[in-house]
């Protein structure tokens, strides 16, 4: 102990002695003790950095310390830099106390403890406290003052305004409520009505104030619901139930019955009052039973009595609630009494009220039927209703015979018509009178009442017989070629009638008719233009014969003559010209039809055709079928042995068998193509070669060779090779083979295969069946050997537990390697060994330790003990001696061996004795000392735990070894403490050590000891070894004795260091301690292992992952500092057997290689190493273990219903009828094999989805809508099943929905639509007129019944009042019930309604018989119209009897005159007229203008065209022409039927005629000419004729296309003398009146003279003319001053007057009604030309107005254009341009006015009265705002 003291002692005296000044501790800079932390701070975020100063400029080294600064921050140890490695929650914790460090490496570690606040970012959304939310509010509850009904509340734990919420009503009757944003107090707003909802939904937001999360503003929110569940209260008046209330009762019911049953209940529905009912406007005829409601019969029912009513009651019943408030509600009763059959059917004369049995009539015998019978006023009644009142009309057996009674069927009551049935009966030479009986009689009441009235009708005799043919159609035939003269037959009539009315005369009618002749006493007919007959341009004649008697009566029959055939037309062939066909050769047939046709325009046998061929066959290869002229093969052809052309030229002929027969020729040209008939063939089919592996590129393989005995393109070859190549090798044109060039693909035997099969083709260019042969040849590859081995790894890692007492030697490892070479031989070694202890200590170790076999196997020779190397590192080397340049061709690899510990040590204490004086009374925890002992196992195995025995005055921390006291300790007990300490490991079983220490008690000590240094510095490796000295420090101590011993330790103490408690004997006089600084830098030394974060990491991955699929990338963390020792490698170790994964050595992520062909649900357990690249090298390894999740690779797959399956579901099934239930599997797992069902989403145009509702879970299909088996008898579904994959799979499947059918619905016609515009059309059928009753017309449109098996029933129920038509019910046939007349009446339009009900009549209330209207939606009723076919029982009519025209000299030769019109009502052939003229007189005048009394004949000064009645002149005309013409015109139909009228034409001079100029084109006048010359003539009194029409000429002869000219004149109706224009002019002014609104009607302009008159000059008048003129023009001068100072005041005033407010012209022309005054567009009243002041003037408006004066009468309110005004802006700030129309001429309404209005000023005498009138009464408008330049009026 002496000579420790004394080094001591000396050590500090030299270090005393040299004054060497003690190192600084660092020292953290101010602002270090507290931070801000966001609390959305991303993990890895930068939140701070440390730092420190150091006096000394030492290297600093940061960090951390505690837990709690450990779990949460990572700290750059160089940098300071501070990085998150937890994410936190200021909710959950808003601040930290942690523990940072910094040290020099000399001094002790520095510590501060700044405190961390985490501040808060808007993470949290508020949360709705206490819900649900629900409250009751009283339905009549709303109070202004207080209208709170409920308050949510929401809290949000983030601070600030993101922490503040604010309420918001999303969803919800917002008239009704609303919510206080920042209370969340819910109000009401109006009053709630229980009746109206029972209850509120309201969804409530609570949003808070937003704020800062991730650098993003965001605002969170929450919803919730409230209930506000209504109250009802006694507020409303009963209510009735089930109405309307209507009923039915027999008029026969017993008194007392109860009729209807009232049901009301109180409107509250939350309350219920009871209900008191009575009547009220009743009759007393029912009685109310106050509390049940039930109505009850109180008086006998009489139905007839309410016959006006319809025998319906109506009253109202009242419901009282039984309750303070007595609320009331009124409703209607209808109760219909319905009919008992207790009237029978009575007949009545017209509107008589007395009965009558007996009644008379008289007709003409003959009478048509359908003809009512005259005088015959009948009316029968019955009085009851429905089919009570529902009664037949018939005639007994005789009346039947003669006549038919109308309508059959009579509802109440009908006016009787008895009409004639048969009118061949009624004739008088047999009949003279018939009695007969009309019977009433009831059809569907039970007691069928009936009665009956004697009818006596007396026939009158008429002439009333035609002629009548004894066949309805005769058929007649004549040759072709027959001459003229030739009969071709004698159809004659008779007549029942005598005299001259049975004188019947012939003639022939028709198209075709001029052809034939018929004799017109004996009614032979004969060929009449024979050489126009031919029968095939016309084979048959249809014409008319008509018979006519004397008396007019005419009758027609149909004539059809056939011409018959004779043989005068040769076969043409359809294709005159030669034609061409193409054939392959071998070919059997041609592709199409070849087919030669002629055609033969005669018939019978003349038309028959015979085909031959006559030329062109001669090799016989072809035949021609000779009745259908198809040309076949006779054999196949063969082009190769054509010897010259390659083409057959036929000759086909075509021939009648007429006689003589007749022929003609075609030539068919048949092309033979040559077709590709060889195979290319190879020499050799299979072909061998050998190549090496090295060959290069285009080296030669074999050349193949084939050949095809085609020729041409046919013949030429292309080689290719098919498969097989592998794009090794490539083939020339010429066939040979060669190794693919460019060294893309090299020949490595080792790689692809030693061998390769190639499938050579050889084609042909024909076109376009090719031809192919095919070779096979085997390339062989020879092998070299030019590969190195491989070692399977090149790198492995083997961990094993140390084991001294194995036996040697023992096999390691098995490192073999592969060479693909096919002579390798492997030779292994080792070229290196290296050992490391765990502390990364190299270690040598003897080289014989490890050998290797010629196997790769790895063999150990002696024992491995891990506490001296726990790593060995074998570098391998294989080389292929078989090589041919060994020591060329090798491998390498290293073998790694990771030694396990096992607890082969025990632990040892420090070598140190710790010898102890223990002060008395120190306080209990005292550190006393710290005991150290070293276990060089590892792990559990090398970590030490202590105990302590032997006293209980100290205590040992199991730990640290530190001991501290216990217990208080008194030195008067003891100067000693004895106590042994126990060190064990953790091995299993552990090992220990004891060691006993004896410890002296001294008393206390006052004086502190002093260091000789201020602070002291030592260095030391991290790895030096326990005890190594690092370095000495001495201190003394003033005190003697044992309280003058100074003793060392550490403070604070550190278990990585110790210090001797070196004592000096010195006397002290107190016991005191000093502490001083001793910084030491540790040295880094390849001591840590890089460490994974976690021990298991878990992945997933799909099933049918893919190599290259990126599964998770490690990192490992290595403690050491930067450089070598902590740069980590990465390694799979262990699991991987099959190579499904990689890892990157640098990066640490790990791929897929492969698929890891694993099941769903299995897992790989991989084993990665990080191996840093220190000396030693330090490693760990950690498990990632990748799960296999199941791949959605199967689609759902429907099991049932099949695919296409029919499912059946009624009609009318309520909607959610169910349907069928689909089901599909998925042999997927989880969610992959969850299946939903959907409408197939790629159908979703097919509208029949839209009837159906699919559960997407069930899988149940159910009906949406009520089915309709009409509209739609099937539905087809496209179904999916879709499972919860990503992406989802479907599978598909089709259900075909059936829809049974149920009686219900009514018959439907398929109307007919129009082609073009796709409308409805109604039905159309024609019966011709004239026709017997009875006549068939046609049978209605089938309609068609939905239903299955429905019988369809037709029925009039409409557009035949008077029953013209019979309607057969079953069959749909229509039929006449009369004779019809066209001219009367061209059409019917019937409606028909389809039926189910066989006994379907027209609904009650419909008084008349078939009297529905058509009804275009309802689908059950057809229109028909019935057109009535035309006779020509109708002469043509003029539409006038006299026209009259006029001509003047200067018409020319077959100029037109006038036109002259007559129509015939008849239609077709039989409307068309033919014009005439029979005679043409004229009426010449004298020289006094008297007409002469003898008219001269004028015959062909006219001609008239028969087809238009256009008259034209015959001749040219002189002016000493002074009288008129007359004509007399007939118009005829084919018939023969005629009339007549009288044209006058006068002869005019060209000033004789007015001109009325329209403002329309000519086509518009000429369309109106006839009808404004009738008015004009009727208003004027004079004959007008319109003369000529023509385009309007203006007075510079220019042509106004939109004017017309009308030249008219006038002839006196008493004189017949033609008018002066003068007298016309007069005459039109004098009727201005009235003609006033026609000249406005047809817009004319104006009307005036045509020509002006020449007034004769003479010398007089020359003379006075020179003399006016002279007089003109002096006054001229004097006043043309004025003027011009006039002029601008006029012009300006007339401006201003035409700009004012509309005017009438009504204020100045009295005499015209409000009607007739001007209506006139623009800006007032003057649209008639000349009438506007400032018509057809230009002027400068504000030229005007700047000199206007302010005397003006017109006020500036009415017009303002004194002060220009700026132009009026349009929204983009420019100027627009406003005009004013003074003029429109689509109003152009311009007449000639009255005497004394013809000046045109009367309107603007109009406008300034007008204003004058608004200066007094105010303004009517203000023209402000226009300013208006120029103006073009």
């Amino acid at each position: 102990m002496l000579w420790r003291q004394t080094v001591v002692l000396g050590v500090v005296g030299i270090l005393l002695g040299t004054g060497v000044q003690a190192n600084q501790p660092p020292i953290f800079i101010d602002g270090m003790d507290y931070e801000q932390i966001p609390e959305d701070t991303a993990v890895g975020a930068t939140v701070y950095t440390l730092s420190a100063t150091d006096a000394d400029s030492d290297t600093l080294s940061y960090g951390v310390s505690g837990q709690v600064s450990n779990n949460l921050f990572i700290v750059d140890s160089s940098s300071g830099v501070v990085t998150l490695k937890t994410a936190l929650d200021r909710e959950l914790t808003d601040e930290y106390q942690i523990t940072v460090t910094v040290s020099d490496g000399i001094n002790p570690v520095v510590q501060q403890n700044p405190t961390i606040f985490i501040t808060d970012a808007n993470d949290n959304s508020p949360v709705f406290q206490g819900i649900p939310y629900e409250v009751d509010v009283n339905e009549n509850y709303f109070d202004m003052t207080q209208t709170s009904i409920f308050r949510v509340r929401a809290t949000d734990a983030d601070q600030g305004i993101g922490g503040t919420v604010s309420y918001y009503l999303e969803a919800g009757d917002e008239t009704k409520f609303g919510v206080d944003r920042p209370t969340g107090v819910v109000n009401l707003k109006e009053e709630l009505d229980y009746e109206s909802s029972s209850v509120y939904q309201l969804r409530i937001r609570a949003q808070d104030g937003g704020g800062s999360l991730n650098g993003n503003q965001v605002f969170k929110t929450s919803t919730t619901v409230l209930i506000v569940n209504v109250v009802d209260e006694d507020d409303q008046p009963p209510l009735f139930l089930g109405q309307p209330f209507s009923t039915q009762v027999n008029e026969d019911t017993p008194l007392g019955t109860s009729i209807i049953t009232i049901n009301a209940r109180d409107g509250d529905y939350g309350i219920n009052n009871p209900i008191v009912c009575s009547t009220e406007g009743d009759d007393g005829t029912f009685s109310i039973d106050s509390t049940t409601g039930v109505i009850s019969l109180a008086k006998t029912l009489d139905r007839e009595s309410k016959r006006d009513e319809g025998g319906v009651y109506s009253f109202d019943v009242q419901a009282r609630e039984n309750s303070s408030d007595a609320r009331s509600t009124n409703t209607s009763v209808r109760i219909t009494v319905v009919d008992v059959n207790d009237q029978i059917p009575t007949f009545y004369n017209g509107s008589g009220d007395s009965p009558q049995d007996y009644f008379t009539a008289t007709i003409p015998e003959g009478t048509s039927a359908g003809i009512p019978l005259g005088g015959l006023d009948m009316r029968v009644e019955d009085n009851d209703e429905g089919d009570n009142g529902r009664f037949t009309l018939t005639l007994d057996e005789e009346g039947s015979k003669y006549f038919q009674v109308v309508p059959s069927t009579v509802y109440g009551q009908a006016a009787v018509n008895i009409r004639v049935k048969n009118s061949g009966l009624l004739d008088y030479e047999t009949l003279q009178s018939v009695q007969f009986k009309v019977i009433a009689r009831e059809d569907m009441a039970a007691e069928h009442f009936s009665s009956n009235v004697t009818v006596l009708v007396t026939l009158e005799d008429t002439n009333d017989n035609s002629p009548v043919f004894s066949q309805s159609k005769y058929d007649l035939t004549v040759a072709e070629n027959s001459p003229d003269g030739t009969v071709v037959g004698t159809i004659t009539a008779t007549d029942l009638d005598s005299g001259e009315f049975a004188e019947i005369t012939y003639s022939l009618q028709g198209s075709g008719s001029d052809k034939f002749a018929v004799n017109n006493l004996t009614g032979q007919i004969t060929v009449a233009q024979g050489n126009q007959l031919d029968r095939e341009t016309i084979p048959l004649y249809f014409l008319t014969l008509l018979a006519e008697d004397g008396g007019g009566r005419a009758s027609n029959v149909q004539l059809q003559i056939t011409l018959t055939d004779v043989n005068d037309n040769a076969p043409a062939f359809q294709r005159s010209s030669t034609f061409k066909v193409y054939i392959q050769e071998d070919a059997t047939s041609f592709d199409e039809p070849l087919q030669v046709q002629a055609v033969d325009r005669d018939e019978g046998i003349n038309q028959n055709i015979t085909y031959s061929i006559i030329d062109g066959n001669d090799m016989n290869n072809f035949t021609i079928d000779e009745d259908s002229g198809i040309i076949s093969l006779t054999q196949p052809l063969d082009y190769e042995a054509l010897n010259g052309p390659d083409e057959f030229h036929l000759v086909v002929q075509a021939m009648d068998e007429g006689q003589p027969p007749l022929n003609s020729t075609t030539t068919v040209i048949v092309v033979v193509e040559d077709i590709n008939d060889n195979d290319p063939v190879f020499q050799q089919n299979v072909v061998n070669a050998t190549v090496p592996e090295d060959a290069p590129g285009d080296t030669p393989v074999v050349k193949l060779n084939a050949t095809d005995e085609d020729s041409g393109f046919n013949g030429r070859i292309d080689y290719r090779i098919a498969s097989g190549s592998k794009d090794k090798f490539y083939i020339t044109n010429d066939g040979e083979i060669k190794v693919s060039p460019g060294g893309r693909v090299p020949l490595d035997r080792d790689l692809y295969g030693d061998g390769y099969t190639l499938v050579v083709s050889a084609t042909d260019r024909g076109n376009p069946d090719q031809k192919t042969g095919t070779a096979t040849l085997y390339v062989t590859i020879e092998d070299i050997n030019n590969k190195d081995p491989v070692f399977t790894p090149s790198e492995k890692t083997d961990s094993l537990p140390e084991y001294p007492d194995t036996p040697y030697p023992s096999k390691l490892a098995d490192m073999s390697a592969v060479d693909s070479d096919v002579d390798s031989n492997l030779e292994y070694t080792i070229t290196s060994i290296t050992a490391q202890d765990e502390n990364g200590q190299v270690k040598t170790v003897d080289p014989d330790l490890f050998n290797i076999t010629n196997t790769g196997e790895v063999w150990v020779n002696g024992e491995l003990d891990r506490e001296f190397a726990e790593d060995y590192v074998l570098r391998l080397e294989v080389n292929d001696t078989a090589a041919p340049w060994p020591k060329e061709q090798t491998a390498t690899a290293t073998l790694t061996i990771i030694l396990q510990d096992v607890n082969d040590n025990a632990p040892e204490f420090s070598s140190d004795e710790i010898e102890q004086n223990i002060q008395e009374q120190l306080p209990v925890g005292q550190l006393l000392a710290t005991i150290t002992a070293n276990d060089p196992d590892k792990g559990p195995n090398g970590q030490v735990m202590f105990s302590l025995t032997g006293t209980t005055l100290l205590a040992i921390d199991s730990s640290t070894g530190q001991i501290k006291v216990n217990n208080t300790i008194d030195r008067e007990d003891g100067q000693w403490l004895n106590f042994t300490v126990i060190a064990k490991d953790g091995g299993n079983p552990p090992r220990s050590t004891n060691k006993t220490y004896h410890w002296r008690v001294s008393d206390t000590n006052d004086n502190d000891p002093k260091f000789e240094q201020p602070s002291y510095r030592g260095e030391v490796s991290e790895n030096a070894t326990v005890g190594t000295s690092v370095l000495a420090v001495t201190a003394t101590d003033a005190d003697f004795g044992s309280f003058g011993t100074v003793r060392y330790t550490l403070v604070p103490r550190d278990s990585n260091f110790t210090i001797d408690e070196i004592s000096v004997s010195i006397s002290i006089e107190f016991n005191t301690w000093e502490s001083w600084d001793v910084t030491i830098t540790l040295l880094d030394v390849n001591d840590e292992a890089p460490t994974f974060s976690q021990k298991l990491y878990t992945e997933y991955i799909q099933e049918d992952v893919v190599g290259g699929t990126s599964i998770i990338t490690l990192q490992a963390v290595d403690r050491d500092s930067t450089g070598p020792n902590s740069q980590i490698e990465y390694t799979i170790v262990d699991g991987n057997a099959d190579g499904v994964f990689t890892i990157d050595r640098d990066s640490g992520e790990m791929e897929t290689v492969k698929p890891p062909g694993l099941a769903p649900g299995q897992d790989f357990n991989i084993t990665v190493l990080a191996s840093d690249k220190g000396s030693p090298i330090m490693s760990s390894t950690t498990i990632v273990r990748v799960k296999i999740l199941d791949t959605n690779d199967n689609p759902p797959i429907f099991v049932y219903p099949s695919a296409n399956a029919t499912i059946k579901v009624l009609e009318n099934e309520p909607v959610g009828t169910f349907v069928v239930r689909l089901h599909a599997t998925d042999e997927d797992e989880a969610q992959n094999g969850n299946v939903t069902y959907y409408f197939d989403p790629s159908d979703e145009y097919n509208g029949d989805r839209a009837n159906f509702t699919l559960d997407a879970i069930s899988g149940n299909l159910t009906t949406k809508v009520v089915l309709d088996r009409e509209e739609k008898a099937q539905y087809v579904l496209h179904i999916q099943a879709k499972d919860a994959g990503f992406p989802p799979l479907t599978g598909n499947t089709v259900v075909r929905v059936q829809v049974g059918d149920v009686p219900d619905t009514d018959p439907v016609f398929n109307r007919p639509l129009d082609p073009v515009t796709g409308e409805v059309v109604p039905q159309t059928l024609t019966v011709d007129e004239n026709l017997a009753p009875g006549s068939p017309v046609g049978a209605v449109l089938n309609a068609v019944d939905a239903d299955e098996g429905a019988t369809i029933f037709y029925y009039i129920v409409g557009g035949d009042p008077d029953g013209y038509f019979n309607l057969n019910k079953t069959t749909g046939m229509i039929t006449t019930t009369r004779t019809f007349d066209r001219e009367a009446q061209a059409s019917y339009t019937l409606v028909v309604k389809a039926s189910n009900n066989a006994s379907y009549v027209v609904p009650a209330g419909n008084r008349r018989k078939r009297d529905i209207a058509y009804d275009p939606t309802d689908l059950t009723l057809q229109e028909v119209i019935i057109e009535i076919g035309d006779m020509n029982d109708e002469a043509p009519r003029f539409t006038k009897r006299q026209y009259s025209a006029g001509i003047t000299t200067q018409f020319q030769f077959g100029d037109a005159v006038t036109v002259v019109t007559a129509i015939d009502p008849d239609a077709g052939n039989n409307s068309v007229v033919t014009y005439s003229i029979d005679r043409q007189q004229y009426f010449d005048r004298d020289g006094e203008g008297n007409l002469m009394s003898t008219p001269t004949d004028a015959s062909g000064t006219f001609n008239i065209e028969s087809d238009t009645g256009q008259i034209v002149t015959g001749k040219v005309f002189s002016s000493d022409e002074k009288g008129y013409y007359t004509l007399q015109v007939s118009a005829r139909d084919v018939g023969g039927k005629r009339d007549n009228a009288s044209v006058e034409i006068y002869l005019l001079r060209e000033d004789q005629r007015v001109k009325i100029v329209f403002q329309r084109t000519p086509d518009e006048v000429r369309a109106f000419k006839d009808e404004f010359a009738a008015l004009l003539s009727n208003i004027t009194g004079a004959i007008i004729n319109v003369d000529d029409i023509q385009f309007h000429t203006t007075d510079d002869q220019q042509t106004d296309e939109l004017r017309t000219d009308m030249f008219i004149h006038g002839v006196d109706k008493a004189t017949g003398l033609i008018m002066d224009k003068e007298k016309l002019i007069e005459l039109i002014d004098a009727n201005y009146e009235f003609l006033v609104r026609l000249l406005r009607d047809y817009n004319v302009v104006e009307y005036q003279v045509a020509v002006p008159a020449k007034a004769d000059v003479t010398y007089d008048n020359l003379i006075i003319a020179i003399a006016a003129l002279t007089g003109i023009l002096v006054i001229s001068v004097a006043l043309i001053a004025t003027v011009c100072t006039c002029w601008t005041t006029k012009l300006r005033r007339e401006l201003r007057a035409s700009q004012a407010m509309l005017y009438s012209t009504k204020d100045v022309i009295p005499d015209l009604t409000e009607k007739d005054a001007l209506q006139v567009p623009g800006t007032n009243q003057f649209a008639i030309d000349g009438s506007n002041p400032m018509w057809g003037k230009e002027v400068y408006v504000n030229e005007i107005a700047e000199e206007s004066d302010s005397d003006d009468s017109l006020d500036d309110n009415e017009v303002d254009v004194k002060s220009p005004q700026p132009r009026p802006m349009d929204d983009f700030g420019d100027e627009q341009e406003i005009t004013v129309n003074l003029y429109n001429d689509e109003y152009d309404n311009y007449t000639k006015f009255p005497p004394g209005y013809a000046n045109g000023n009367f309107i603007l005498d109009a406008a300034l009265k007008e204003h004058e009138d608004a200066k007094k009464n105010g303004p009517h408008r203000n023209f402000r705002d226009l300013n208006l330049e120029t103006t073009e009026i």
